[in-house]
């Protein structure tokens, strides 16, 4: 299963008034069910309203949204460990935007994990602790200034880090729900 593009996922989000971004929905989704693989759709989207308006979510918006949902959900749970982040590509999209959007994704993450209960999991390896860290850090980044060739093979090294990171904790969450090996 693939992952809706950046700019569908945001026009999805615009049309149901979410001031969220992509990748910090995105993010959130996947931490929420990195914590826990039967969170709800609808809690994702109205936990990330920045109001308290409810969500009024059309037959033809919900199918998107469960669509991304389903993705999400596999993705997380596959042993063939195809998670993608959903963050902004393409030849027009420059480097600092992209590492914007992954500070946003891993905000949103951590925030996800928070929202379903990851303090609930008992003990966490020293391992994952040292994962929410990193995240946590990257969630801080400001790519305003980055241009160079260099830093666009570390963004994309951070990218797979991230992309690990997040399969390697919702297999310690949730050991049981597949049967993966990580390599």
């Amino acid at each position: 299963m693939y992952l809706p593009s950046y700019n569908r996922v945001e026009t999805l989000l615009e049309n149901v008034a979410l001031e969220k971004r992509a990748a910090e929905w995105h993010g959130f989704l996947c931490g929420a069910i990195a914590v826990d693989i039967a969170y709800p759709l609808v809690t994702s989207v109205q936990t990330m309203l920045s109001n308290t308006a409810e969500v009024a979510i059309g037959e033809g918006l919900s199918g998107q949204f469960d669509e991304i949902y389903s993705t999400v959900l596999a993705q997380l749970t596959d042993s063939n460990l195809q998670l993608q982040l959903c963050l902004p590509e393409g030849e027009d999209v420059g480097l600092g935007e992209q590492v914007n959007a992954l500070a946003e994704w891993c905000e949103g993450f951590l925030y996800g994990l928070a929202n379903a209960g990851i303090q609930t999991k008992g003990n966490l390896s020293a391992e994952i602790k040292e994962i929410l860290h990193d995240i946590g850090a990257i969630a801080q980044v400001d790519g305003v200034e980055l241009a160079d060739e260099e830093e666009e093979v570390s963004f994309v090294e951070l990218v797979e880090f991230v992309r690990v990171a997040v399969l390697l904790l919702a297999e310690e969450v949730q050991p049981m729900k597949s049967s993966r090996t990580v390599h």
